[in-house]
């Protein structure tokens, strides 16, 4: 039988999980009931919804998970978001501003005829999302080694 600290934790996911969920569908919806589907400045205000929904993940998240950790594990975990995270960060730069000043030809490549500024927008997205991922992975795996 499930604790209730276990019971709480397992409804603070969902309420994070739930309100991303609405956050993204409902700031899209808006977007697509106002400006339409194909206006000039319907990615930028997806992105913010986009943003807004991850924010709120974060927040839930972060403020659900730091305080279960003991003082070692919130040492790690911030050891290894600083140093991998934005080493992935500083290292993912160049390609980004390499896809800019080629005027994203190499993403039009990539994306086909299903290109469009927001193909691109989450092709970088997951980009840099992947490359935080294994650069915390490394990190954590160095932070590993240190300290065994």
């Amino acid at each position: 039988m499930p604790s209730r600290r276990d019971i709480a934790f397992i409804g603070s996911v969902a309420v994070a999980v739930i309100g991303a969920v609405v956050i993204w569908f409902g700031g899209t919806a808006v977007v697509a009931a106002v400006l339409g589907a194909h206006a000039p400045a319907a990615p930028i205000w997806l992105a913010l919804a986009k943003a807004a929904s991850l924010a709120w993940v974060a927040a839930i998240g972060w403020t659900v998970a730091w305080r279960r950790l003991d003082e070692m594990a919130r040492e790690t975990r911030k050891t290894v978001w600083f140093f991998g995270s934005t080493t992935a960060i500083l290292a993912t730069a160049p390609i980004m501003l390499f896809c800019l000043l080629s005027g994203g030809g190499f993403l039009a490549h990539l994306a086909g005829s299903r290109g469009s500024p927001g193909a691109d927008f989450a092709m970088g997205w997951i980009a840099l999302l992947i490359a935080q991922l294994l650069g915390s992975l490394i990190a954590r795996a160095g932070w590993w080694l240190t300290k065994r």
